[in-house]
């Protein structure tokens, strides 16, 4: 049994006891009163956390959008640009060249692999002068429009080129190099000079058909007059020689006229559907029975297709070309040779029908083949120069072509279309 000095010693502990009891209670209400707090805050991260990666994603998602609309629209300039028929090219502030497109590349005859990361003024170069270059305007600022210069080609060809030039800035205007379109104006060129050929052809012809009316009225009366001299005269008389060259050279001068009044006349043609195979061999055929009787050396060779090649043709004056040009490829064939009739359908484009007329003769250099087709120039002593002109003229008011073929020494061929 305890002393009563030990009780309230025990009562004590026992108060200390509640004490502590009282004190965990309320440490453990704020442990979880932080604990719920600390969740809180968790659960609040974590919503946020969640938030931002959503956000990230869509950032990201747009961002990508972005990239891929910026690379189709790079994709889709950079096809426009190497779709152009028209080369471009662009240099950098130092004059290297930075851009290249395909037709750029055609016309000049060279690579992108050759010029990118190169001078200007060594792939280009400088012979149409500086102040015609994009250089002039990277240097100066000032752009060039509708400018003409040659051009020397990879190849040592010199080609007509029509071209401009500008400055190229960035959204700030600062300068960033300078850009340079052009153009191969050698097709242009010809056909300035066709149409300043028509030209002076149709002056000419005015000219001629007023002349040939007021040329036959007298070479008629002369060679009236010259065959009354040769009746008057005995048969054995020396003078009569002379007589006879008066009326051949008449005979020429008619031809002559003939010939200039035929080219100058407007034409009329008759024409209808006809098959060019049954024309055309109907033509060779006829030439052919008269060659026999005056050349043995040449040899008469025909391809034609299978299939009727029809075409709308005014039949009479188509036969008067094939036969002008029957002509003219075994004169260019003094020595023999073989004269090649072909017949083709040609569907590259519009379909035609295209004969070719093709020899083994002496064949013909650049300036010849050039005049071939203007009026009097002629490479043959008896020739009339008007052959070939008034063929192209029949041929051209059928809606078709005619081009030649031909190298000194090899041979010409003479191609005609007929749209069908």
């Amino acid at each position: 049994m305890n002393s009563p000095e030990q009780l309230p010693e025990h009562t004590l502990s026992f108060g200390s006891s509640d004490a502590q009891l009282e004190n965990f209670t309320d440490s453990y209400v704020l442990f979880k009163e932080t604990t719920r707090k600390y969740r809180e805050a968790y659960e609040q991260l974590e919503a946020q956390f969640e938030f931002l990666n959503i956000r990230l994603e869509e950032t990201n998602l747009e961002l990508r959008k972005s990239l891929e609309e910026k690379d189709r629209v790079s994709n889709y300039l950079n096809n426009i640009l190497e779709s152009l028929s028209g080369g471009v090219l662009v240099v950098d502030p130092n004059g290297e060249i930075t851009l290249f497109n395909q037709a750029a590349e055609v016309i000049t005859g060279r690579t992108q692999e050759e010029v990118l990361g190169k001078p200007y003024a060594d792939i280009i170069g400088l012979d149409a002068g500086r102040e015609n270059t994009v250089l002039h305007t990277l240097e100066s600022g000032n752009g060039l429009s509708n400018k003409e210069k040659d051009l020397k080609r990879s190849d040592g060809r010199r080609i007509p080129l029509g071209f401009s030039t500008s400055l190229v800035r960035d959204e700030a205007g600062r300068v960033l190099g300078a850009v340079e379109v052009f153009n191969d104006q050698t097709e242009v060129k010809r056909l300035e000079a066709e149409v300043q050929r028509t030209h002076t052809l149709a002056a000419l012809g005015e000219m001629a058909a007023t002349v040939a009316h007021e040329i036959r009225n007298p070479l008629g009366g002369i060679a009236t007059f010259a065959s009354l001299l040769g009746r008057g005269m005995e048969t054995d008389d020396p003078r009569r020689h002379l007589v006879k060259k008066i009326t051949e050279g008449i005979g020429r001068l008619n031809r002559i006229v003939t010939s200039l009044l035929t080219y100058t006349r407007p034409l009329r043609l008759n024409a209808h559907r006809v098959n060019l195979i049954d024309l055309v061999e109907e033509a060779t055929a006829f030439f052919e029975i008269d060659l026999e009787r005056t050349r043995q050396d040449i040899v008469v060779e025909r391809s034609y297709p299978e299939d009727e090649l029809i075409c709308r043709i005014d039949p009479e004056q188509f036969q008067q070309v094939i036969l002008n040009l029957l002509q003219n490829a075994t004169q260019a064939m003094a020595d023999g040779g073989t004269l090649t009739v072909q017949l083709y359908l040609d569907t590259t484009d519009t379909p035609c029908g295209v004969l070719c007329i093709r020899d083994t003769g002496v064949g013909m250099d650049d300036d010849v083949r050039e005049k071939l087709f203007t009026p009097f120039f002629t490479t043959k002593e008896d020739g009339t120069g008007l052959g070939l002109v008034t063929s192209k003229k029949i041929i051209e008011a059928h809606s078709g072509h005619i081009r030649v073929e031909s190298q000194p020494g090899a041979g010409t061929g003479f191609f005609i279309s007929i749209p069908q």
